[in-house]
This record gives C-alpha cells, sequence and structure tokens, in this order.
C-alpha cells in the first residue's frame, strides 16, 4: 500500500490532492481558505496539485474563477491569486458512474506525466457520508488507490463526520474502508480535535507537573464540558433534523474533548500512543441506561425548530442536551462528568470546567468553602484559566477569588475553521494521524451514544422545549432532578375578545393551569369570565399593564375591521405595547393587512404573527387547527401558546408575515365549494322522485363512503335536530369576507377558481333568491361555527 511512514518533508513529494464534491459548501468555506494559507507557508512545495471532481459542467478555468471568488470574499489582494490558482483543475462527473473515474485516472496520469513521477494521492470526501461507499468503491475498482511502490506514490482518504449514525452504520463504513484500504490510510477528520487549544490540554497537562499527580478522583470533584452556540440550524434543517446535536456535536467532538483531558500519559507522544489512550479512555465511558434516564439524561428542542425547512413535521430532533455520566477506570471512578451542548443558546461558550474537591483541612473561615477549578476555554476566548483563593489586602482575614489567566491570542487573530482544516490538511500530507480518529474510538464513542438515542426514540425521556436566544434554563442545576425546567416563558397570555372562540379558547388556557388575563368592552362576558377564574380589567391600559413581560397578546374579535380599532385607535394596544412583546391575530383578517401591521410593529421591534384557526367554537374549547405566519426568530416565544390551543399536530408554521391568514383564508375558500356541493347535491336529493330520508342518507355517506367527511357529519346532526325540510333554517347564507378575499387573490394571481367563485355568488344571490341549497348551507354555519340560522 506504499510508504506510510510519517515525513517531515513531505511538501517535497509530488502529491495530488482529489476533492470529490469540489464545488460544494466545505470546499468553499473551509478547503480553499486553509489550502491558501499552506500555500503562502511554502507547506504544500512547488509540486502539489488540487484536482476537484463534481458534477457540475465546468471548465478548469471556471473552476479556478470560482477559487478566485472564494479568495476575494476572505480580502485576499488579487495579485497573490495566479500561483495559487494554477494549482487548481477540475475534472467533471459523477460520484455513481463508474466510467466517470476512467476521466479522473485521465487526468492524475497527465500530472504523473507533466511531473514524470508517480505522485502521492489524497482522496477527499468532501461529500455527504451516503456517498462514501460509491466513491470508494470506484475508487478501488478504477485502480486510483494503488500505490507506485514502495518507495513512492502513496495514497490517503479523508472522510468527514459522521462516521455513521449509529455503531451498525460505522462498522459497516469501517468494514468498507478496511476491506479496500489500510488503518494507515485512513483519516478520520473531527476538525474539533485540530483546535490549538484542544491541542494545548495534552501540553498543559504532560508537559508540566503542577497538576498532572492530582489530576484524579483523589483531588478532582467533577469535570464539566459545555458547548453551546449562538446559531442555529438555520439552512441545515433536512440535513441536521437527521442527526440532532448529540450525534452532531456530542457523538465526536464532546467525546474527544472529555478524553483530553482524562486520559492517562502516552508513552510517547506520537500518533499510535495518544489515539490508543484516547480510544483507552473512551472504552471506560459509562452510559445512562433507562433506569437512570430521568437523573442522568436531558434533551430538548429550540422553539421554532419545526418551522425550519427540511424539518420534519412533529419533528422529536432534540437542539440540546445534557448527560450526567462518569468513567469507570480506576482513575476516575465516581468522579461525575456533565456533557451539554445546545444550539440558539443567546451566546457562544465552548469550555472544560474542572472542579477540585474542598481540601481537608481547610485554612479558610468556619463553615466556608473554597473549591480551585481550571478552565480550558475554546470561546468566546481561547483561554487557560486557573481560579485560586488568596488573602484580601487589609486588616480583616477576609479571601477573595484571584486567577491565574493564560489568553492563547487574542479572538480576532482565529481564523475560525480554517487553521483546524489547514493542521488537518497538513498533518494527512507528512502522514501524522495523531489528530485524526481511529477505528477503535469511533467504535467506543458510539458504545456510549447508541443507548440514549435508543432511550429518546422511545421516549424514555420527554422532549422539552425551550425557548431560543436563552440558555437560563440550561444554566441551573435542577436540569436533571425531574423538574420541568425548559419552559423559561411563564405560562400566562392575554386576550382581547370574549366572543364565541375567545371565551373558549380563555377557558381551555385556564383549565391547563395557564394565567389568563381578558378585556372585551362588553361588560356581560367580563362579569362571566372573572366567574371562571380568568381575571379582567377595565380598560386596555389597565390589561397591559397588568401583564407580565415579554407581554403575549391574543386578538380574537370580528369583523376583520375591528382589528385596527383594537390595535391602533387612541386608546389601542399599539400604544401601550413595548419592544420585545407580542401581538397575535387569530381572528379572519385579510393576509395583505396583517403583512401591513407587522411591518407597522416590527419598528417598534413588536412581533405580530397573523393565525388562522379553524374548528369553530367548539375546536377553541377542544383543540382547533392553527396556521401560523410571522417572524420565524421570534416564533419560540409564543409557540407553547399553539401547542396548547391546538389538537395534537394541529398546529404549523407557514412562514412570513401573512402566511397564516393566506392559508386561512384559501382554507375559507375551499370549505365555500365544499360546502356548496353538499348542499347542492342534496338540495336534488330532495327533490329526487324518491322518498328519501335526508337524515339517513347524510348518516351513510358519513359511515365510510368516499364524501365521508366532518362537514356531512354536521349536516346528519343538523337533519337530526331541525328534520329534512330545515323548515326553522333561513335560506339565505351569510359570508364574513374570506371568500371574496381569495377570489379576489386568486384572480390577481391569475389562478382560475372557478367553484369556489361560484360558490361566494350563490351566497351573494341567496340574500334576495332564499333556497333549500341556501338552508343546507346556514345549518352548516351553525353547526361548526355557531353562526345564526335566522
Amino acid at each position: 500500500m506504499g510508504n506510510e511512514t510519517f515525513q517531515k518533508n513531505a511538501s517535497a513529494l509530488p502529491t495530488v490532492l482529489v476533492v470529490f464534491g469540489a464545488t460544494g459548501d466545505l470546499m468553499r468555506k473551509k478547503l480553499v481558505p486553509a489550502l491558501y494559507h499552506l500555500h503562502q507557508k511554502n507547506k504544500l512545495g512547488d509540486r502539489f496539485k488540487i484536482v476537484g471532481y463534481a458534477r457540475r459542467l465546468l471548465t478548469t478555468e471556471e473552476f479556478r474563477r470560482q477559487i478566485a471568488a472564494v479568495l476575494r470574499e476572505r480580502g485576499i489582494v488579487e495579485a497573490e491569486y495566479p500561483p495559487f490558482l494554477l494549482r487548481f483543475s477540475y475534472i467533471q462527473g459523477t460520484f455513481e458512474n463508474g466510467d466517470d473515474y476512467a476521466a479522473l485516472a485521465s487526468g492524475l496520469r497527465e500530472i504523473d506525466d507533466t511531473w514524470g513521477v508517480c505522485t502521492s494521492k489524497l482522496f477527499y470526501c468532501a461529500v455527504p457520508p451516503a456517498f462514501y461507499r460509491v466513491i470508494f468503491e470506484h475508487l478501488s475498482a478504477s485502480g486510483l488507490t494503488k500505490p507506485c511502490g514502495s518507495d513512492e506514490g502513496w495514497t490517503r482518504v479523508l472522510v468527514e463526520k459522521p462516521f455513521g449514525t449509529d455503531a451498525d452504520t460505522a462498522q459497516k463504513l469501517d468494514e468498507l474502508l478496511g476491506r479496500l484500504f489500510k488503518e494507515v490510510q485512513i483519516y478520520r477528520i473531527d476538525h474539533y480535535l485540530a483546535k490549538e487549544m484542544l491541542q494545548n490540554i495534552l501540553s498543559f497537562r504532560f508537559s508540566n507537573n503542577l497538576f498532572e499527580h492530582n489530576w484524579s478522583k483523589d483531588s478532582i470533584e467533577r469535570i464539566d464540558i459545555t458547548l453551546w452556540e449562538r446559531i442555529g440550524v438555520e439552512e441545515r434543517g433536512a440535513l441536521y433534523d437527521g442527526l440532532g446535536a448529540l450525534r452532531d456535536v456530542g457523538q465526536n467532538h464532546i467525546l474527544q474533548m472529555l478524553a483530553l483531558v482524562t486520559m492517562e500519559l502516552p508513552e510517547a507522544f506520537t500518533a499510535d500512543a495518544v489515539r490508543k489512550e484516547r480510544h483507552a479512555l473512551l472504552a471506560t465511558l459509562v452510559a445512562p441506561d433507562e433506569d437512570h434516564a430521568a437523573t442522568g439524561v436531558f434533551r430538548a428542542q429550540y422553539g421554532g425548530y419545526g418551522a425550519i425547512p427540511g424539518v420534519a413535521s412533529g419533528s422529536k430532533t432534540e437542539t440540546y442536551f445534557k448527560i450526567r455520566t462518569e468513567i469507570s477506570s480506576p482513575r476516575w471512578a465516581g468522579v461525575p462528568i456533565t456533557l451539554e451542548a445546545g444550539k440558539r443558546m443567546g451566546k457562544n461558550l465552548k469550555e472544560i470546567i474542572v472542579t477540585f474537591k474542598h481540601s481537608e483541612p481547610c485554612l479558610c473561615p468556619q463553615g466556608t468553602h473554597y473549591k480551585n477549578k481550571v478552565y480550558f476555554t475554546l470561546e468566546p476566548e481561547e483561554r487557560i484559566i486557573i481560579r485560586f483563593w488568596a488573602k484580601r489586602p487589609g486588616l480583616e482575614r477576609e479571601m477573595e477569588e484571584r486567577t491565574f489567566d493564560f489568553l492563547l491570542r487574542d479572538a480576532q487573530k482565529k481564523l475560525q475553521y480554517v487553521e483546524e482544516y489547514e493542521k488537518l490538511l497538513s498533518d494527512c500530507i507528512t502522514g501524522d494521524q495523531m489528530l485524526y480518529v481511529s477505528t477503535a474510538e469511533v467504535k467506543a464513542m458510539w458504545r456510549f451514544t447508541d443507548p440514549i438515542v435508543r432511550m429518546w426514540q422511545k421516549n424514555i425521556v420527554p422532549l422539552k422545549i425551550y425557548q431560543p436566544d436563552t440558555h437560563a434554563f440550561a444554566a441551573g442545576d435542577m436540569l436533571l432532578n425531574g423538574e420541568d425546567v425548559a419552559a423559561p416563558v411563564k405560562k400566562e397570555l392575554g386576550i382581547v375578545g370574549l366572543g364565541k372562540m375567545g371565551k373558549e379558547m380563555a377557558a381551555r388556557l385556564s383549565e391547563r393551569g395557564w394565567a389568563v388575563h381578558a378585556f372585551d368592552a362588553r361588560r356581560e362576558v367580563m362579569t362571566d369570565a372573572a366567574e371562571h377564574g380568568i381575571r379582567t380589567y377595565k380598560s386596555m391600559e389597565e390589561f397591559a399593564t397588568g401583564l407580565a413581560r415579554p407581554r403575549r397578546v391574543w386578538i380574537m374579535v370580528a369583523p376583520a375591521k375591528a382589528v385596527d380599532e383594537v390595535l391602533f385607535a387612541k386608546d389601542g394596544l399599539y400604544a401601550f405595547l413595548e419592544r420585545g412583546d407580542a401581538i397575535i391575530d387569530g381572528g379572519n383578517s385579510f393576509f395583505e393587512e396583517s403583512v401591513r401591521r407587522a411591518k407597522k410593529f416590527s419598528k417598534r421591534g413588536i412581533h405580530f404573527f397573523d393565525v388562522g384557526v379553524s374548528g369553530g367554537p367548539h375546536g377553541a374549547r377542544n383543540g382547533a387547527v392553527l396556521f401560523v405566519g410571522g417572524d420565524s426568530g421570534a416564533y419560540g416565544n409564543v409557540e407553547e401558546i399553539f401547542r396548547e390551543l391546538a389538537l395534537p399536530d394541529g398546529y404549523g408554521y407557514m412562514g412570513k408575515s401573512g402566511a397564516g391568514h393566506f392559508v386561512k383564508m384559501v382554507h375559507n375558500g375551499i370549505e365555500y365549494g365544499m360546502m356548496q356541493s353538499i348542499a347542492e347535491g342534496f338540495s336534488l336529493l330532495k327533490r329526487s322522485p324518491y322518498r328519501l330520508q335526508l337524515s339517513d342518507v347524510a348518516a351513510l355517506y358519513d359511515s365510510g363512503s368516499v364524501i365521508q367527511s366532518r362537514l356531512v357529519g354536521w349536516l346528519k346532526k343538523a337533519y337530526k335536530e331541525y328534520g329534512g325540510d330545515l323548515k326553522a333554517i333561513r335560506g339565505t347564507v351569510g359570508h364574513t369576507g374570506e371568500g371574496e378575499w381569495m377570489v379576489r387573490t386568486a384572480k390577481k394571481m391569475k389562478i382560475p377558481v372557478a367553484v369556489i367563485n361560484d360558490a361566494l355568488r350563490f351566497r351573494v344571490r341567496s340574500e334576495k333568491h332564499p333556497s333549500y341549497t341556501g338552508k343546507i348551507l346556514s345549518a352548516l354555519r351553525n353547526q361548526f361555527g355557531g353562526h345564526s340560522t335566522q
């Protein structure tokens, strides 16, 4: 398999780096900048080529222009481009087509022929893991991975995490790699191992004699590892939803951090020795079992995650976890270890805290227990901090905490990701695997992770919801003691409008333990609400003042024009709300009006959500279907409300402002058409030459037929209540605007809606021409919406 020995002068060897997926984000964001820095430092040598391979149809010159664009984004002077760009060439091909690899082989032979030597080759898979198998098999079948001989032309492959999605898939990947390559040829990338501060942990521990003799259970009380990120999932929805926080950063980054801070002294500072000790430590890590799940494992998802494109409906993927575990080795047995990571945590914080035990006896005031701590911090700054206690200057014997603080460098001098990949590429070229993950380590990490994932899949550890951009719930020690800690937003809601829908919503929330505050101009409904434990107010100002900040207010008023009066009148809500508050319009408003209102509120930093509500008063009381529009970034602040008011899986984020009411408008238009077809059909049944019992027909239609529906069920109920002639029901049909909005919008968008348009026109004509068809429509509106039949 070629010469795989570590070579410090490897930059002098003729080498070709082949990047599969060369037009993707990894190449643009990480590999190109890293390679440029190696080029500038003369670490690539004169004979180093980069061959891009991807399915996109490009020439080499077009590919080089893409590389130049990356350099330009980085602010690199264009005069420095040409020598670097000349290293690049491009070959178009797919991963699946074996014939395309012949073109790749031909291109590589051309480089060999030009230099008159068999080059060493690096094959970098900058592609999703799903493509690994087909790429590796075609590489092997094409002969591209065969070395030239014992003295020249080694071959190596680089693969990115995740290394499988569980132990089984990781083993299959390893079996494939093991069949095609030797372990010394395989470079598994976990870029965290290349971070300067993590490399410094080994130096801090083993190159000094300050702490290592006390670096064990005898002196250390606990170890806490935290990896908080300010960012969320953003555009990675589809990819992230198949992983979750534990498999994305826990199974790899955090466990490697733990291994470095707790591993034994390696026999030598070599890749084999260091990787051996990392694996030995990971093999002793104790995974929480089902009996200890409640006190050992916690998972949560930030509010609004479900609205991200690519995320599955009703996803239970965690974006935060906290795990308590321990190491079973004699050195560490009994020391509690906490592993924690999460997205949208409000700040970036990546650190390891080693807390020492309180010394006995202690030269400290009676009852005071001082503890020393060592911090290894990656973000917000790269520091090693030692906290200790000293006497404060003065006559009294008072103690104060002091620090030894080593700042590795200013945060501005760090090139995020670039330097890690620069180091990893450099080590791969020289053949140093120390900062790459071994097969044994991968197996040990999955052995720890798999049982936790299985518990989550069984819902043994229920998924909690947390407010994004805050770490309040995660910072407390109460996290794993059984308390419901992931609800930082108080369960409180203000409701304006206690009509048929509003009063039922208020009652539902009140029964579920919410503090409900309400305002309605009608004194009689306010009195009734107060009798049911809902707090009421005499004015809008008093109502707004009585709500805890940030306020969350649900508007449920009709008709649609009343919304502006409630919001923007002299004594309307707009005058009393503040930045960070949220308004939810749950009535039937025209979506363009919702867009206008949202823009006006956003100027003051107030979040506006438009929510279409389907289900009528019965749904408001027993669970409705909610279509939500508004700012996705603030969705998590109010999602808890929708969850409480909706049926199971009965709410969803539709998009930016106006989307909720747009979807509800279309829903109501479809409702118009469905109701019209039912009414026309039963009018024909009534006029038929047969003596039909229409209630019996409706019952049969609603007993498993193709047209079985809630509407047919409601008509069956109306026939039982009013009789087949529906004599007590008027033949004219009300309409509140939604159908007209939809027809008007469809015309504007040039979409034909003949059925809905005809249904709307029928309702308008029914005012002068009542009919039996109109009676049926009025009966249906009464059944699901409580509308008057007279």
